[in-house]
């Protein structure tokens, strides 16, 4: 599955793999990291994966990856 939000003015594309993976391209950065969930900040849209195991792959510039159990993936916008 691949989602992207052009409405949000730069916001990251994200793409699942099953519920094993997910990476996200675009500029973002970690706001919450553990084994159970991790928020990820990418300009005014705030990703939250929630799961078990969760760790962190790829991480650079433009491309964060994280990989574990993922139960939920959840979405927030600034001033929600």
């Amino acid at each position: 599955m691949r989602a992207s939000f052009p409405e949000l003015g730069g916001a990251p594309c994200i793409e699942l793999d099953g519920n094993r993976s997910i990476v996200i391209t675009g500029r973002c950065v970690i706001a919450l990291y553990s084994r159970e969930e991790m928020r990820i900040r990418c300009g005014r849209l705030l990703v939250q994966i929630t799961g078990s195991e969760l760790e962190l792959g790829t991480l650079d510039e433009q491309e964060l990856s994280i990989t574990g159990l993922i139960a939920q993936v959840g979405f927030l916008t600034e001033g929600a």
